[in-house]
């Protein structure tokens, strides 16, 4: 795909998708404008794209409606990866949440309408469908998120839906599936592979909240990375799409791989009490981003880990036995 000529926006660059996503426009030829109020963001993930003539960088916020309106001019695709993330910090900061993420989208919308930008991509989550029993989620199943985080993506995606009817503006939205890879902070707010990447690395217990039978479709950043580029030529504006690997495995089974790639065999792992908010089973039907956008993930949870470990033995110096 050659983007050269294109203006490429992507908020939550300094982010662990939005900094990889940011890498990946370059290598392409876009140009490129980052946007990241550095939160959650850091400036060590953009220290490539930093380097490149066709990336401009500004700290600041996706509230700052007038602030966008002025970078918004010429602009032909924007990628919305800024975000409140955190599940549990949702639980503890409902207004915060509501506040980043769904004014942030109300903000984009009406900044992109008004600078006639093509393409709006937005990233949401698997945590609208909530804790629904039928498997796999499929996008045109009932949603009922059990925390403010998912509550707030939800209303995005109706943003998205109504700004498509209403104004024209072609937008797509992405459910992602819990994403990992390259630049995931180890954080008590991180999803689970980097905490217990965290873990591994000084040689911690692997802790799991539950009976660790909960199942996750965890999708690899590189297969999250193609989704997007796709959507750029998505013929199907408005639409909601899966974006996951399409191939579940239990809290369990994945901490026991884990371990057994890192080549640390005596780490133990743990159960304690689960926690509010958290969803049991998410698996993904991906059938609609074939058919739509022609996706096919490329990374399964082993290869993926393996993936993600090398990178972090490169990016730290250490060694993880992999195997």
């Amino acid at each position: 795909m050659e983007l050269s000529g294109k203006r490429i926006v992507v908020t939550g660059a300094a982010g662990f998708i939005g900094s990889n996503l940011t890498d990946k426009l370059l290598e392409l030829g876009a140009n490129v404008i980052g946007i990241d109020n550095l939160f959650n963001g850091r400036r060590s993930n953009l220290s490539n794209a930093l380097k490149n003539t066709n990336f401009e960088f500004y700290k600041a916020d996706v509230r700052d409606l007038n602030f966008l309106l002025d970078l918004f001019e010429d602009v032909n695709v924007i990628f919305h990866e800024a975000a409140f993330t955190s599940v549990p910090q949702s639980v503890m900061m409902p207004e915060n949440c509501n506040d980043v993420n769904v004014n942030g989208i109300i903000n984009i919308l009406n900044a992109a309408r008004k600078k006639d930008v093509e393409n709006v991509v937005f990233a949401s989550s698997s945590s609208v469908y909530g804790d629904t029993p039928t498997l796999p989620k499929k996008e045109n199943m009932r949603r009922l998120p059990i925390s403010p985080y998912g509550v707030s993506k939800l209303a995005c995606e109706a943003y998205m839906q109504v700004y498509y009817h209403v104004y024209g503006i072609k937008t797509t939205t992405l459910r992602y599936f819990n994403v990992y890879g390259p630049r995931q902070r180890d954080s008590p707010y991180s999803g689970v592979i980097a905490i217990w990447l965290g873990n591994i690395i000084r040689d911690e217990d692997l802790v799991i909240f539950g009976d660790g039978k909960q199942s996750r479709d965890f999708t690899y950043v590189e297969d999250v990375l193609e989704a997007n580029l796709l959507a750029m030529n998505n013929t199907y504006p408005g639409e909601i799409i899966n974006i996951g690997a399409g191939s579940p495995i239990t809290l369990n089974d994945l901490a026991h791989l884990m371990v057994k790639i890192s080549g640390k065999t005596t780490l133990n792992i743990k159960h304690t009490d689960p926690r509010p908010g958290d969803i049991v089973h998410s698996f993904a039907d991906i059938s609609k981003a074939r058919d739509i956008l022609g996706f096919n993930p490329q990374y399964s949870q082993e290869q993926g880990l393996k993936e993600y470990f090398k990178w972090y033995s490169i990016k730290h110096n250490i060694t993880l036995g992999i195997s």
